[in-house]
This record gives structure tokens, sequence and C-alpha cells, in this order.
């Protein structure tokens, strides 16, 4: 039951060294690969990093919270084409980025996203423009988020939801709080 997928789908920012196997990997892509996109325009790209070197150096794109991805045994970069999706090309790219994280979940593997938007490298240049030099992109993209993925080295506490009363509202009945 999908539920449940979601239940057992936590951050996980602590990896083992056993490896992501390639059919793993192809696995959750081609999940990915099914998230849907405004008009069906697919402007979301897909960059997968093994290199244990380029993850270091990856992990530290940003000041705080990427720390994590030089323990990964893969990342996945998510971009997007501005060109192609102007207006939804941040929403798309969240989407795929949920589907990557529920695939790898629903693997048993671990994963967690670490975000672009606003962040800073230590130089004080952006994430952003940090990212662009490392994957050497063209300015039409945008990185959107780097997910690192492995094996589990770390057990959470089970996620206990938000309070439906609390978050859902009627309309014409119920005001926001």
């Amino acid at each position: 039951m999908f539920l449940e997928l979601v239940e057992k789908r936590r951050s996980i920012r602590k990896f083992t060294d056993e490896e992501v196997s390639e059919e793993d990997l192809r696995e959750i892509l081609n999940i990915a690969l099914h998230a849907p996109t405004a008009k069906h325009r697919n402007p979301v790209r897909y960059i997968i990093i093994r290199d244990k070197k380029r993850l270091e150096e990856l992990s530290h794109y940003k000041k705080n919270g990427a720390a994590f991805l030089r323990g990964a045994n893969v990342a996945i970069a998510v971009l997007t084409d501005r060109e192609i999706a102007p207006n939804t090309n941040h929403q798309d790219a969240s989407i795929a980025a949920t589907f990557i994280l529920l695939a790898a979940a629903d693997l048993d593997l671990g994963a967690t996203w670490a975000n672009v938007v606003d962040a800073k490298h230590e130089s004080g240049v952006t994430a952003q423009k940090f990212l662009h030099e490392f994957f050497d992109l063209e300015d039409k993209f945008d990185v959107e988020c780097v997910i690192g993925i492995g094996h589990p080295a770390e057990e959470k506490s089970e996620k206990v939801p938000f309070e439906y009363e609390e978050v859902v509202f009627e309309d014409l009945n119920d005001k926001v709080k």
C-alpha cells in the first residue's frame, strides 16, 4: 500500500559502504521518468554522480546541509531546463525528486535531498553558480536539488504526520489558521 511506503520513507544521511546496484539505480530513475510535468513538457534532467572524489567535492556545494553527500554511494542532481518550462520547472523537479525519494525507500535504500535554492557556497558564490561550474552546465539549466542515495547506516524513529485538523480545511466552512 502506498501509505506504508510513505510512512517508511525517512531522510537518511548516513550510509554503509555497500554499493547501490546499477539495477536499483536504473529502477529509481525509470520511476522518476514517470513523474508528471506541466503540459507533459518534461524539463527535468538528471546527472548521476558515483565518483567518491566528486561526491566529496559536491558535499561542499553549500555551507550547510550537503555534507551527507560525501558518504552517499551515489547522488542524483535534479536539473530543469528553464527554456522548456519557464513557469513550472521548479514544481516539475520537486515532483520528480519526490518520486526518486519514494523509489529509493521502496528498494530499502536510504536517501535525502539537499536544497539548492538560496544556498551559498563557502566562497560566497551561490550554490547554483558553484554547481553550474561543477557540472559545466549551460545557463538555461537550474540545479533544483541533489539527492544522496545509499544503503542506510542509521535507523530513524517513526515519522509523526502533521495533525489533520490543523492543516486541512473545508472550503466555506473553516478558516485557514
